[in-house]
């Protein structure tokens, strides 16, 4: 038959799969017995399945001219710099490109921005198109490509308003009818540079949506706008909001104005960090004082119960268990939760704990609550997966956790952990291990999955003593041609201005791979690395980090086969040095009497602005959140970044200096997209997964295309 002109690797299993429909489709026809539903199914199998082996045998004759790879962030932003990336994977010939941004904005406008380039095979290069002001629409990144390659490709961009980032500060939290509300806005760009905009508005609404004031068309001095409002004695309670609008961008900060009265000391709670049904005496300490440092005297009234999640339960147990006592400054109270609040041996259950404190003279009350937890066990085991999905031929790494309720590491020196792994779903296989408990609570766990096909999973079982979980199965990462890559950070802890160290492994010998370093929503490095030593399965390379990467950096790093298969693996790891200035502060004295004078000094690069707040103790005690932490900043920095963040990726930060993770991608096409990248290629990059009989032919026919079309 004419499929036998395709030499693409994968159509192994899609002339199979041809054959079996084929035959079935004839048998169809010639009884002509089946539902005319079920008749026309077959024949939109067989048509799928022939487009299937028309782009397949198109990938071989692309083949012969050369792959391109087109890689650019899937997200378009307003006034920021846009960086798209070209690279040619054999040919012999030089290409020229003319790569578009262009579209249909909401209003009706047309927008096209172009830029050229000549790239040479076995090579890439960055082009960079200066975004203006957008505005919402629908736009695209074209390429067309003549010479060595010719060709038109498309691909559809997400556009996202947001180009700017607005932290706002007010001195309080919370204030009274009548006080002054100072308030600044600070503007910057995705770098945490001040952001030149031009103009601003910024308006302030009270409790009930009431435009109160508004500044329009303000500028900022180094990116900060400051201003104050002062409060009539009878204003609407309520919260009230301060919103800046920066280029069409609206950002928002509430504050609370209500009628209240100053704590005048403070009540807090220490708690055991955790308890167990079967050890739950305890003892809580409760210390009140002053806001100048003095202690109170005075009683004290302590409850705890069992908090649940359902409130309709609660009506169902018994009363609260109260205890009183005196207190001047701190005092100690103990508790046999198990036994008094008469709890029933369960796996975790949360008690709560109310303390009021009445001061002695003036019967001033100040209460504070807080939240403890019974475990069935004092310590648990978690996994923590660098990746959901492992690569056959490439070894999968793990980090088993072992740790207390409070997540400190077991100390137990003659302890024994025990892991059973396996391949299957039959754990009478599983290969069991023992490993000493490690000082650091970390155990990290190394499998190596065959290269077989009939492997598609990888259990894991541990235990501990009496301790036993069973995690939920990896799934193996999906290919046609069964080829991989892994990439390794070797670098630990990397940092802004310092080179690292990428190791790639491969199941195949590679003549060429390219990687993209993405960072901020942004591609800011590309390059083709000639492999040397065809035979080797692991390379390195280094590049410099900058602060464009930070805080979080991914590299993606892909190769191409010689039917056109793109086979790819992308790691992301944190990176210290989000912020390029420093800060210190001193103020003498520690102490001072009112009236008197406070030396406050300042440290920070030259030409920097400073901004000061100072705030009255006893108005925290009330309400917070009126400040900007370093993580709203980082946070901030982060909301750029449309690359899919694992939830495990919070934990390892705790192995050890090597803060990275895998996105989960069990595809070629994954890896680009939880990247947050779109690509624009000639070549076969896996979309689908291919667990069921068809769903290989279906994801193969959809992605073979070089002209834009499906």
């Amino acid at each position: 038959m004419s499929m036998h002109i395709c030499t693409v690797e994968p159509n192994v299993y899609l002339h199979a799969q041809f054959y079996h429909f084929f035959f079935n489709f004839n048998d169809v026809i010639g009884r002509k017995r089946l539902p005319l539903g079920a008749w026309w199914c077959d024949v939109i199998m067989v048509l799928r399945l022939v487009l299937a082996v028309v782009c397949c045998c198109s990938l071989t004759f692309a083949q012969n001219e050369g792959t391109y790879t087109i890689v650019a962030p899937k997200v378009l932003r307003p006034s920021l710099d846009y960086h798209v990336s070209i690279s040619l994977h054999g040919g012999a010939a030089l290409t020229n490109l003319v790569v578009a941004i262009e579209g249909q904005q909401d209003g009706g406008g047309q927008v096209r921005n172009a830029q050229s380039a000549t790239v040479e095979p076995n090579s890439t290069q960055v082009i960079k198109f200066q975004i203006g002001e957008l505005g919402p629409g629908k736009y695209n990144l074209t390429a067309r490509g003549s010479g060595g390659l010719t060709f038109v490709n498309t691909t559809e961009l997400e556009y996202a308003e947001k180009s700017h980032s607005v932290f706002i500060q007010t001195d309080k939290a919370i204030y009274k009818p009548g006080h002054l509300v100072q308030f600044r806005v600070i503007v910057v760009n995705p770098q945490l540079k001040p952001s030149v905009v031009g103009s601003l508005d910024i308006f302030m609404t009270d409790g009930k949506g009431n435009r109160i004031k508004q500044w329009n068309r303000v500028f900022t001095k180094q990116g900060v706008f400051a201003s104050e409002l002062q409060l009539s004695d009878q204003p609407v309670l309520g919260d009230w909001n301060i919103t800046a609008v920066v280029s069409g961008q609206s950002f928002s900060k509430h504050f609370q104005v209500a009628e209240y009265i100053l704590p005048k000391f403070e009540v807090t709670i220490d708690l055991p960090t955790y308890l167990t049904f079967n050890e739950s005496k305890m003892v809580a300490s409760i210390k009140a004082k002053y806001t100048y440092g003095k202690p109170v005297k005075g009683n004290v009234t302590i409850a705890a119960y069992p908090q649940y999640r359902v409130s309709y339960i609660q009506p169902f147990f018994t009363e609260p268990v109260r205890k009183t006592v005196q207190i001047d400054g701190k005092v100690d109270v103990d508790f046999n939760l198990f036994k008094e609040l008469k709890l029933v041996d369960d796996f975790e259950r949360d008690i709560r704990f109310d303390v009021t404190v009445i001061e002695g003279l003036t019967e001033r009350k100040q209460n504070t609550s807080s939240l403890l937890t019974l475990y069935k066990y004092k310590y648990k085991m978690e996994l923590i997966k660098t990746s959901d999905s492992f690569k056959p031929g490439l070894k999968y790494t793990a980090f088993l956790k072992l740790a207390y309720q409070d997540n400190t590491p077991v100390q137990d020196a003659n302890g024994v952990v025990i892991v059973k792994h396996g391949f299957s779903h039959n754990q009478d296989e599983y290969n069991r291990t023992e490993y000493p408990v490690p000082r650091n609570g970390i155990l990290e766990l190394s499998f190596y999955p065959p290269v077989d096909e009939n492997v598609y999973t990888l259990g894991i079982e541990t235990q501990y003593q009496d301790l036993v979980e069973w995690f939920s199965t990896i799934n193996r990462a999906q290919s046609p041609s069964n080829s991989f890559i892994q990439v390794v950070l070797k670098t630990e802890n990397p940092k802004v201005n310092e080179e690292i160290s990428i190791q790639v492994n491969s199941t195949a010998p590679l003549d060429s791979y390219t990687y993209e370093v993405m960072g901020r929503g942004n591609l800011i490095v590309a390059r083709t690395v000639q492999a040397g030593n065809q035979m080797q399965v692991s390379h390195a390379f280094r590049f410099q980090v900058t602060a464009a990467m930070a805080p979080v950096a991914r590299v993606v790093v892909y190769y191409v086969r010689a039917d056109g298969e793109i086979v790819a693996d992308a790691l992301n790891f944190d990176v210290e040095g989000t912020f390029q200035n420093f800060v210190e502060i001193q103020v003498a004295p520690d102490s001072v009497e009112p009236g008197k004078a406070v030396d406050i000094v300042v440290k920070a690069k030259p030409n920097s602005y400073v901004g000061i707040l100072g705030v009255d103790q006893s108005v925290l005690l009330l309400k917070t959140g009126n400040d900007i932490s370093r993580q709203d900043v980082l946070d901030e920095v982060k909301s750029y970044d449309s690359t899919r963040r694992p939830d495990f990726a919070s934990w390892l930060p705790e192995v050890g200096g090597r803060s990275f993770w895998w996105p989960s991608s069990a595809t070629a096409g994954e890896v680009f997209s939880n990247s947050g990248t779109v690509v624009l290629t000639n070549g076969y990059i896996q979309e689908s997964m291919p667990f069921g009989d068809h769903a290989f032919t279906s994801g193969f026919a959809q992605k073979c295309h070089g002209d834009g079309s499906p």
